[in-house]
C-alpha cells in the first residue's frame, strides 16, 4: 500500500497548503476545486509527475473528507 515513502513525507508537508481548496464551501460554481489543489501540489513538487500529484490530491481528498464532516 505505501510502497512510495516519499510521497507520504510530501503528503505531509502539503496537507496544510491545500486545506483551503477542501474546506466546505470552496468550490467554484459548485464545482470542486483539486484542480487548483494539484497546481499547488506540482508547484511546490515540480519533480513529481502528474500521476504522483494525482495520488496526493485524492489522497488529500480522502483526508480531509474524512475529518470533516459533510
Amino acid at each position: 500500500r505505501r510502497k512510495r515513502p516519499d510521497l507520504r513525507k510530501i503528503f505531509e508537508a502539503i496537507i496544510p497548503k491545500v486545506e483551503p481548496f477542501f474546506q466546505k464551501g470552496t468550490g467554484i460554481n459548485g464545482g470542486t476545486t483539486e484542480y487548483w489543489a494539484a497546481r499547488v501540489i506540482h508547484e511546490n513538487n515540480p519533480e513529481l509527475t502528474h500521476h504522483d500529484v494525482k495520488v496526493l490530491v485524492d489522497a488529500a481528498a480522502r483526508y480531509y473528507r474524512e475529518r470533516v464532516p459533510a
